[in-house]
């Protein structure tokens, strides 16, 4: 699993030819610590064969990226597309359904979550 960091940030988001998933957590957050299992038990491999890079930022380690898409609470997951554009900030833990729709809208293939659950 990658971790975005503010040394990284423009490699991996601004030069992504890919729709990139994120994840901010902190690692004193229980809901971020069970977010954090999901992506690394089914989540992340889910999102390489659809397509999705799938990052993970630890906001305490990354004040700089915490303030530019202005975190406030976390878990704090967001999508940024190849072109820039913001789509799908989600405040809080979802359901696994929720993390795999997203990617399955990424991914524009419809995968089998989108089925199972859509």
């Amino acid at each position: 699993m990658r971790e975005l960091t503010d040394g990284n940030y423009e490699k991996l988001l601004k030069q992504s030819d890919r729709p990139v998933f994120v994840d901010f957590y902190s690692p004193t957050c229980g809901p971020c610590r069970s977010l954090l299992a999901l992506i690394e038990g089914r989540l992340v491999d889910y999102a390489e064969e659809q397509g999705v890079t799938l990052l993970i930022c630890d906001v305490s380690r990354n004040p700089r990226l915490a303030e530019a898409f202005k975190i406030r609470s976390v878990p704090f997951t967001i999508a940024v597309l190849p072109d820039g554009r913001l789509k799908y900030p989600e405040l809080g833990l979802k359901d696994e359904a929720y993390y795999f729709g997203v990617i399955d809208k990424l991914s524009g293939k419809g995968g089998f979550f989108s089925r199972l659950f859509g």
